[in-house]
């Protein structure tokens, strides 16, 4: 028996590993058949984002359709390496993604809709991270587009790791990962007859399948032996539980199954509303590396966007949960709105339309 599960945890771990290869490979295509089409094409495409305000709720209405942000933030992440979008409106529409992807932990709340105080719970515990991202974007996104200081912090830091920063400049070519990704790549082409709109087709289906592939896989690996130690290990302390869910997010790819995870064990009691709510913070720093391992092999602005993701999640954490009083607003509108909830059953839909789907619609329509 021993035997048979650890040939299981061989083969899904190779799988890990191939299917994290072809998500890279599906990227560099994407950028590369991008690049190719040229800049007029890939303008018309995304003429919207030159207004940051726009790209904001690009990211979030992408994010809501894709029901991830890792898969948002490597197609933003390859439109910059590619050339196609401006860092500045990237760095916005990760933030967007921020609040885009928690849509799916709200939907899986909705699950307990008819079972009065467990919805109540369940309602809270998957909201408070909506408005704790939405919280996020209010303070940091009118300052970063005044003083540009997350897209410089990572611009030094994207400088310490590889020298100088210029828009245009390329990852070094000596790069074994960027050497191996880009052959796959380049079998890709040639399987699509050099065809630059079948090769970003394929490319896209290919990251598309991949992420959705690593999920999966991790998730069979990862979170069959999490549920039982969350309450022992996990929520012990604040810092503990933000460290668990970064790290378990990093291991099966996805905010939304991390936080989705503890929807039903908030439902159920076993979990309170301020315990889950610093867990959900680390899986906002965790969702961060599908974008870095997807810059790896682009452009140095694809790498700056991708840490500028990074560390839009680490302020807002620090500056959110680090003063008293403003932790306790993601919390205290979970509360209200979960309450009102409980009370009128077509809040929570409601909710849902107009946040994630009417209101980034209208704006962005009326942008264009």
């Amino acid at each position: 028996m021993m035997k048979k599960e650890s040939i299981s945890i061989s083969l899904k771990s190779t799988g890990v590993l191939c299917a994290l290869y072809m998500f890279l490979v599906g990227i560099n295509g994407m950028s590369s058949a991008i690049k190719n089409m040229g800049a007029d094409t890939a303008k018309s495409i995304f003429s919207a984002t030159s207004d940051p305000f726009i790209a904001l709720f690009i990211g979030v209405f992408a994010t809501v359709l894709f029901q991830s942000s890792s898969t948002t933030t490597s197609l933003i992440v390859g439109m910059v390496s590619s050339g196609t979008l401006a860092l500045s409106s990237a760095i916005c529409m990760v933030m967007g993604a921020n609040i885009g992807t928690t849509v799916t932990n709200t939907i899986v709340s909705m699950g307990h809709i008819n079972k009065g105080n467990e919805f109540k719970r369940a309602f809270a515990a998957s909201t408070v991270h909506d408005f704790f991202n939405i919280l996020a974007v209010l303070i940091l996104f009118p300052l970063e587009r005044s003083f540009h200081f997350i897209q410089r912090l990572a611009e030094w830091i994207a400088s310490l790791v590889f020298g100088k920063v210029h828009s245009i400049d390329v990852l070094q070519e000596k790069s074994p990962i960027k050497a191996a990704v880009k052959s796959g790549s380049k079998i890709i082409e040639q399987f699509t007859l050099d065809n630059n709109i079948i090769y970003l087709v394929v490319s896209v289906l290919i990251t598309f399948v991949m992420l959705y592939s690593l999920v999966k896989l991790l998730r069979s690996l990862v979170l069959a032996k999490i549920e039982s130690f969350f309450d022992q290990y996990i929520f012990k302390t604040a810092i503990r539980a933000i460290v668990f869910g970064m790290i378990i997010t990093i291991m099966v790819q996805s905010s939304s199954i991390t936080t989705s995870l503890v929807v039903p064990l908030a439902g159920a009691g076993v979990l309170t509303l301020r315990k889950i709510f610093p867990f959900t913070l680390g899986a906002n720093i965790g969702t961060t590396i599908t974008g870095i391992l997807a810059a790896l092999t682009g452009t140095v602005s694809a790498l700056i966007a991708a840490i500028s993701h990074l560390l839009f999640n680490i302020i807002g954490i620090l500056v959110i949960y680090g003063i008293t009083f403003l932790r306790e607003i993601p919390l205290r509108c979970a509360e209200i709105i979960s309450e009102k909830s409980e009370k009128n059953k077509f809040v929570p839909p409601i909710y849902l339309l107009v946040v994630f789907v009417l209101v980034p619609l209208v704006i962005i329509t009326l942008g264009q």
